[in-house]
């Protein structure tokens, strides 16, 4: 069996807007599970020590990048990516595989 792909997402929340962070958590979990996702961990972050600040962390695992991918470039998820857009200051998707 080959081996997992994990997404990483980093975002800082746009404290203004969060009604539209809420609007695309709602709408995205259920696309990211419905593509093979298994949530790995879902986190606050508490301090950063370098780098860009980020609010929270999403880690993923799905079957293959190409899960990914298609998610990503879905009509559904396109329809999300404003209200992000919109809802986060920074917003990072990131594929990883083991080294």
């Amino acid at each position: 069996m080959s081996e997992k792909t994990t997404l990483v997402v980093t975002a800082l929340p746009n404290p203004a807007e969060m009604p539209s962070v809420q609007a695309y958590l709602q709408g995205v979990m259920p696309l990211l599970m419905g593509a093979g996702g298994s949530l790995v961990k879902r986190l606050k972050v508490s301090g950063v020590l370098s780098g860009s600040p980020s609010g929270m962390v999403l880690v993923m695992d799905f079957d293959s990048e190409d899960a990914v991918r298609q998610l990503v470039s879905s009509p559904d998820y396109q329809a999300l990516v404003p209200v992000r857009d919109k809802g986060f200051k920074a917003f990072n998707m990131l594929i990883a595989q083991g080294m």
